[in-house]
């Protein structure tokens, strides 16, 4: 495959619209969900209390705690002090291992993320356990079942993770986002979704009746 054509077809990737169609449950008791666009990557913030009912171990006082973000990424690129060109990429174009970043929140997520891209999205609390066991399934755990703590996150009250899976290009933290939107129960796209803004705008190609107001 030529250079030229491998680009056309990263460019197509990136910017395809095809969109997510909510699969319909509105008998269902509803919980809300956020979507974090940082620029390069995305984020996914969940009420504590839901998370707790799946995921054993995270290192929070959860008295202090009220909601969680996640994040997958690469695990040299993601926990770099600064910017690197170098890491960048070779977390595109190798094979390269993985980190989950855990930030516990004491106040609501519209107060945090106030400077970011963040939208919304009320979930049947049964979809929500399946994005959880999801999000649950991409952390590495040790011989005794424990999450492998691997430093200090990149906010105040935050921690990385070891994870599973290999980054790269067609499966990065963007896609990881769609993936957990999907094992809640949205249908999936053809084409992975690769950049955080491609994944806000399919978030809100959603119906508006599931998309909360976060201003």
């Amino acid at each position: 495959m030529s250079l030229k054509l491998l680009i056309l077809l990263v460019f197509g990737f990136m910017h395809s619209g095809c969109s997510l169609a909510p699969v319909e449950n509105a008998q269902a008791e509803e919980t809300t969900i956020y979507i974090v666009d940082h620029g390069m990557h995305a984020g996914i913030v969940i009420d504590a209390e839901s998370v707790t009912e799946i995921i054993q171990g995270l290192r929070f006082n959860f008295e202090d705690i009220s909601f969680i973000e996640f994040g997958w990424g690469d695990q040299a690129f993601y926990q770099a002090d600064s910017f690197s060109v170098f890491l960048a990429i070779r977390a595109l174009f190798f094979l390269t291992g993985s980190v989950m970043h855990v930030a516990g929140l004491s106040d609501r997520p519209e107060f945090y993320f106030r400077h970011s891209n963040m939208e919304g999205i009320r979930i049947p609390r049964e979809r929500l356990k399946s994005m959880l066991r999801y999000i649950d399934s991409s952390f590495a755990r040790d011989s005794q079942d424990a999450l492998i703590g691997l430093g200090r996150g990149l906010y105040a009250y935050s921690t990385f993770y070891d994870a599973k899976g290999r980054y790269h290009l067609f499966n990065n933290c963007n896609t990881w986002v769609m993936e957990a939107l999907a094992e809640a129960g949205f249908s999936k796209r053809v084409w992975p979704t690769l950049t955080a803004s491609s994944v806000m705008r399919q978030v809100r190609k959603f119906p508006q009746s599931l998309l909360v107001e976060t201003e």
